[in-house]
């Protein structure tokens, strides 16, 4: 850990980096009690396809693949996929990650690649289908997402489930708070954000311990266990041992740690891009969804409104939601100009903006009926579609209110 002054400096420097990162619990748009329940209790309760259409042909430099995969994220198919091409995974592209605990359905593109070779690739961990070729396939390739999702474990009665979704969507009017989803943070352990903080505040040894091992309940208890351990001694020898196989990043931190002693920035640097990018994106992400809900939670409404994704060309004006913010970032003692990242300065952003309310379109409930999984309980399945960057979590969270 950096080395810092004694006595009162060093109390004030240490309470400013203990932030209360367990509070996600921003504030909802509708009033309405919601039916609660349970989401992703089965893999195909949750199902996501792209609604987007990509100009493809016999020529281009990318082949488009359509890509189906269950209980993955998009980041580990990719990972997976340019191994088994044997290419960089930068030769890769997509719009967008697709959540792992689904059932989802996108399109990728894949340059340098003979058609040939994508159709000798077996795995019984993700399907792939040659679509055609064509240009690379990015964030603007996307315009929307289409969801069919299950939510189970209900108390209310069946017309009571449809009359009270209904309500709480009609007191919506096809508007909803476009707050990041809480698997953007982690949803089992929500520290994204966290190594994103202590990154932006030079503190490397703290982010690898909090990615490493920060330990919390809702993990398995086995895992819970190493973590805990790791977090009281941070030792470092044999760690990398104790993760099974598929906590890959976590063993990548830990070996290099134990060929390179506290080397905490170089062992953030062998973790993929992507990744390493992320942490940044979901520590911004954290200050909208703050700014977002305290704006709510005062009766603040604009929807065509951007909030800005904070960086360190952010302007900030004289209004309720620049101020906002500039309180949160305040409270977490953080400034725009760290983000210039000048010790990682291939992280560094200069941020951008996010709608503060978002669109939901063509909501329907398929049915409700008794919950084959959970004892006289009942279940609803609905559908509806989201632009892209706006998370079905989000909008299922207004409905349901645990």
């Amino acid at each position: 850990m950096n080395s810092e002054e004694k006595g009162k400096e060093e109390m004030e420097e240490e309470s400013t980096s203990q932030i209360d990162f367990a509070d996600m619990d921003w504030s909802y748009y509708s009033d309405t009690y919601g039916i609660k329940g349970q989401i992703k209790e089965q893999v195909d309760d949750f199902i996501v396809k792209e609604l987007a259409s990509h100009d493809t042909g016999e020529e281009g430099e990318h082949l488009v693949i359509k890509l189906r995969k269950q209980n993955m994220t998009t980041m580990n198919a990719v990972d997976k996929l340019s191994k088994m091409l044997h290419i960089s995974r930068n030769r890769i592209g997509y719009a967008g990650n697709k959540d792992k605990r689904a059932v989802t359905e996108q399109y990728i593109s894949v340059q340098g690649v003979e058609e040939e070779e994508v159709r000798n690739v077996y795995t019984d961990e993700f399907d792939i289908e040659v679509v055609g070729k064509g240009g690379k396939i990015g964030l603007g390739n996307l315009s929307a997402n289409r969801f069919e999702i299950t939510v189970r474990d209900l108390k209310l009665p069946e017309n009571d489930i449809k009359e009270r979704s209904q309500k709480i969507v009609d007191e919506l009017d096809g508007k909803m708070p476009n707050y990041f989803g809480d698997q953007r943070f982690g949803s089992t352990r929500p520290v994204t954000h966290q190594v994103g903080h202590h990154i932006l505040k030079g503190d490397f040894e703290e982010a690898v311990w909090t990615y490493i091992a920060k330990p919390y309940d809702e993990e398995y208890k086995s895992i819970r266990k190493v973590r805990e351990d790791l977090w009281e001694t941070r030792e470092v020898e044999g760690a990398a041992e104790r993760f099974p196989e598929k906590f890959q990043y976590e063993k990548t931190l830990l070996y290099h740690l134990t060929k390179n002693p506290e080397d905490y920035q170089g062992a953030i640097k062998r973790l993929p891009e992507g990744l390493q990018t992320l942490f940044i994106h979901a520590y911004q992400s954290w200050i909208f969804n703050k700014t977002l809900s305290r704006l709510i939670e005062e009766g603040w409404y604009q929807e065509e409104y951007d909030i800005p994704l904070v960086g360190y060309k952010t302007e900030f004006n004289d209004n309720k939601p620049d101020q906002i913010m500039q309180e949160v970032l305040e409270e977490e003692g953080i400034e725009r100009d760290d983000f210039r990242l000048s010790e990682m300065p291939e992280l560094r952003s200069e941020g951008s903006l996010r709608r503060s309310f978002a669109d939901f379109r063509n909501f329907n409930i398929i049915k409700a009926t008794e919950d084959d999984l959970n004892m006289a309980k009942n279940k609803m399945t609905v559908s509806f579609d989201l632009p892209k960057g706006c998370y079905a979590t989000v909008f299922l969270r207004e409905i349901m209110k645990n």
